[in-house]
């Protein structure tokens, strides 16, 4: 449908009306209540019907226009809207089914544009029917990527390493940060402690039992969920130059984009994923995020043993793989870290203070009852405060340890983490500001760290290195510098 000009699927008429109609009920229900009860029905009624109307006059007022070199959107309403958005601007196409448009034969379009305005939120939502969608984002890709993958083609393609639904659950359980997973076994234990003492005293279980429950299913459970719901069916390869993927149960993603975009690659591992010798790997890439401003990092790999990603690296991005020669941290880290790690403790110490009085208190009245167990209650937490000290102190070594900072010829490299583990390759035309910080202990070691910045599908993405001296960080920025005045920089590449 070259330089004609078309409408969305009139479906979105009820889906942004039902949209905000929902965000809004709850608002005018608890309003009216406390005028009249009796016009709550009455007033909803109008204010749905208000909705329709509103949405079917910019449905029928905004137009869409491909042409050879751009795509128009425009809305010709009391406030006018002209919006030209340049084929070579446009960072991706990516297709989103959700439920909707599953139950109406739709697809939403969201085209992105690759700058820090648009990191976050789509420049355009286009809702079509399926098969014109496909069309339309086959014919862009054509002038994005110089060529095109037909849906039926798609189909057939494989993924570059297989990715089972177990996968898929396990990626799900141990992609989880540590850190989350910790919080939300707390929140179990403490549930349980209070279910525990309610059923032994004999009252009846209230609210103090329920709410940290309910925080540890919102913590744990619920981000375990959406990622297996968001990753399963999960498939990826390249052809050219560009990356493909898709995934999705209930809301099915495809997106695609140049390698070129890739400002970073991430190969990131979790402590419990690092016991199943596991690792993902992650890429900054500004253009893909999701409707109604959701935003991640795409996944170029699941959680996979640790030669399926290497595989994997080298297949989809072999321009972020390169022979590291890895620098460790200097001896005035180590005191910073455990100067920092003796500050953490005591903070711990000081929170953890008042909760140990109280399970000491509610432990005593126990004893009596439950006899030995009521005296072991009492210093649970005591004995967990202890723990934790430990693990803040033994953390402080491994990162003192682990971290490593890495230069190549176009790529540099920083490694951190003590539980969770991250390697960030980045390339150094990508980097946006470098900013080196020295606070007042690390000036009398004479160490600093550095923090990068870039763009990337969540916004602007800062990468923190290690303790190292001051001058070996700032060279990433005289790299960067001296790339641009010898004109190894190519900014017809590197613009956005």
């Amino acid at each position: 449908m070259p330089n004609e000009k078309v409408r969305c699927h009139p479906t979105v008429i009820l889906e942004k009306s039902l949209k905000a109609f929902s965000s809004a009920v709850m608002f005018l229900i608890l309003l009216f209540v406390a005028i009249d009860s009796s016009a709550i029905v009455t007033v909803l009624a109008l204010f749905l019907v208000a909705l329709l109307l509103f949405n079917y006059r910019q449905w029928k007022r905004t137009t869409i226009q491909f042409n050879e070199r751009d795509v128009v959107v425009e809305r010709d309403t009391l406030f006018k809207m002209k919006k030209t958005l340049p084929y070579s601007k446009i960072a991706s196409v990516n297709v989103n089914r959700d439920i909707s448009n599953r139950l109406f034969g739709t697809s939403k379009l969201l085209i992105n544009i690759n700058s820090g305005s648009s990191a976050t939120v789509p420049e355009a939502v286009l809702t079509f029917k399926q098969d014109i969608a496909d069309e339309i984002r086959s014919g862009m890709s054509r002038r994005l990527y110089d060529h095109t993958i037909s849906p039926e083609e798609d189909e057939t393609i494989e993924s570059v390493a297989s990715f089972s639904p177990m996968d898929v659950v396990i990626h799900g359980l141990f992609s989880v940060s540590t850190y989350q997973t910790i919080l939300g076994s707390a929140f179990l234990a403490y549930s349980l402690f209070e279910l525990y003492v309610s059923t032994v005293a004999g009252f009846q279980v209230g609210g103090k039992a329920l709410v940290p429950l309910l925080m540890f299913v919102a913590v744990q459970i619920a981000p375990s969920v959406s990622l297996i719901f968001r990753y399963y069916n999960y498939k990826v390869y390249r052809r050219g130059d560009t990356i493909y993927l898709q995934h999705g149960l209930v809301r099915t993603y495809k997106t695609s984009f140049n390698v070129s975009r890739i400002n970073a690659v991430r190969v990131k591992s979790t402590l419990a994923a690092r016991l199943l010798h596991r690792s993902c790997i992650e890429a900054e890439v500004v253009g893909l995020v999701s409707e109604g401003g959701g935003s991640s990092r795409p996944v170029l790999c699941l959680l996979k043993d640790d030669a399926t990603q290497q595989k994997i690296l080298r297949e989809l991005v072999p321009e972020f793989v390169y022979e590291r020669n890895p620098n460790r941290q200097p001896e005035g880290a180590k005191s910073v870290l455990l100067i920092r790690a003796a500050i953490a403790s005591l903070v711990v110490a000081a929170v953890m203070f008042y909760p140990s009085v109280y399970v000491y208190r509610e432990a005593a009245a126990l004893i009596g009852v439950v006899g030995v167990l009521g005296v072991a209650l009492q210093y649970v937490l005591p004995l967990v405060t202890a723990l934790a000290i430990l693990a803040i102190i033994y953390a402080a070594y491994v990162s003192y340890r682990v971290a490593e900072f890495g230069t190549g010829e176009d790529l540099f490299t920083f490694v951190n983490g003590a539980v969770d583990r991250e390697t960030v390759v980045m390339n150094y035309d990508k980097v946006q500001m470098v900013r080196i910080e020295k606070g007042p202990i690390a000036r009398i070691f004479n160490v600093a760290r550095g923090s990068v910045y870039m763009l990337s599908s969540t916004g602007s993405a800062s990468i923190s290195s290690g303790y190292f001296p001051e001058n070996r960080l700032a060279a990433v920025g005289e790299i960067v510098m001296e790339r641009i005045a010898s004109g190894e920089y190519d900014y017809r590449e590197n613009s956005i």
